[in-house]
């Protein structure tokens, strides 16, 4: 046997060696992918949970604001940083859906879901005051949503507008 036989078989050898390496790596990455899809959703999950917990153990408060009773200051301050958690939560959720670590059937459910909470009283005060400080592509989403609420609840919101 020659030398560039040799070189010929060693060459051979080395390029099944890079494709076994790339499919073990392909294979590695998928599973990482699946991972960390897998530790964002429990995050959110864990997330949706404390909320949950939280409006459960506040539940008569809650059920004040939703009233139309008239509001205290601590009420109206209560209120505010309702809506400032949820917002939390919705702009984590936005990109969790934007990364592709969310199945579309249950953001489009999320949708419907901030569409309707979008209409809380005091939302439009809090999304007003504090808006600016979330990511720019989830304010833009945001007020896209604002923007096709039931023309009468927009017209009631920018009424009471300061």
């Amino acid at each position: 046997m020659n030398w560039n036989a040799i070189a010929a078989i060693s060459e051979l050898v080395a390029a099944i060696g890079v494709i076994v390496t790339l499919v073990y790596l392909a294979v590695q990455v998928r599973g990482s992918t699946k991972v960390a899809s897998a530790q964002s959703r429990h995050a959110i999950s864990d997330f949706v949970l404390r909320i949950a917990i939280f409006r459960a153990e506040n539940a008569d408060r809650l059920a004040k604001l939703e009233s139309g009773a008239d509001l205290t200051d601590g009420d109206r301050l209560f209120q505010y940083w309702s809506h400032v958690q949820l917002l939390l939560h919705a702009e984590t959720y936005f990109h969790h859906h934007d990364l592709g670590l969310m199945p579309d059937t249950h953001w489009r459910g999320y949708v419907r879901y901030m569409t309707g909470y979008m209409q809380s009283p005091g939302f439009r005060e809090v999304w007003d005051d504090i808006g600016p400080s979330f990511s720019e592509d989830f304010a833009r989403w945001v007020n896209t949503l604002l923007a096709n609420l039931p023309h009468e609840f927009r017209r009631t919101n920018e009424a009471s507008a300061p």
